[in-house]
């Protein structure tokens, strides 16, 4: 990828998601269509996958406004802390809302881009992300840095979607011209085999008939 492509790919994400940070219930809403009605199950089984403990340190990529955030404090509670990173300000600002709402103290928003992962932390007990990686345009090098942050022992788990298969395979054309739209989405990208290439080693698990995919590879 060109840096001038990958800077017309990063402008359209920012666009996209500038959007639905502003209205962030149309977005909060979208999830019932998303994940055919199981977003709250397949977010908080994302999340587990991590394999978390109270006082864990939890990094969300491309966390949006924070949608899973109420999974990942009831796992590490108070005493863990998490980083939730996003390259949408008005994502993060709409996140920020609801960490003031529900008084989570212990939470920090970071803007920029995945690829570039460019935080003061590191040694995360677990790094996380729900439809993030299908729309960073410099997907590869964001899961190397995901991995770079990482504790030995450490999981990322990556919860994303795919296209249809089987009897409904027919709506793939109209699902990924709405969803690249709206979310960027790209589902060519091979995110499984890029982690087990990056990290050695995959287990994956299918949901909503194959739609939907929580992958999870750990830093050895």
């Amino acid at each position: 990828m060109t840096k001038d492509s990958q800077i017309d790919k990063l402008k359209k994400v920012e666009k996209v998601y500038s959007f639905w940070g502003k209205f962030s219930f149309l977005y909060s809403a979208q999830d019932i269509i998303t994940f055919l009605g199981r977003a709250k199950t397949i977010r908080n089984r994302a999340v587990k996958k991590m394999g978390l403990k109270r006082s864990d340190k939890v990094l969300e990529v491309a966390c949006g406004s924070g949608r899973n955030s109420p999974y990942i404090i009831e796992t590490v509670g108070k005493e863990g802390f998490i980083l939730g990173f996003d390259y949408s300000q008005e994502m993060l600002d709409a996140a920020k809302k609801l960490c003031e709402k529900n008084g989570w103290n212990n939470v920090k928003l970071v803007q920029g881009d995945a690829a570039q992962l460019k935080i003061t932390e590191n040694n995360f007990d677990g790094v996380v992300s729900v439809l993030g990686i299908s729309a960073i345009p410099d997907w590869g090098k964001a899961l190397e840095r995901c991995r770079d942050v990482l504790h030995l022992g450490g999981k990322l788990v990556v919860c994303d979607a795919r296209l249809f298969t089987g009897f409904l395979k027919f709506l793939n054309p109209l699902v990924k011209v709405i969803y690249s739209k709206f979310a960027a989405w790209d589902p060519s990208k091979n995110i499984t085999g890029k982690m087990k290439e990056i990290f050695g080693n995959v287990e994956l698990e299918n949901l909503n008939f194959g739609t939907f995919f929580i992958a999870v590879s750990i830093k050895k």
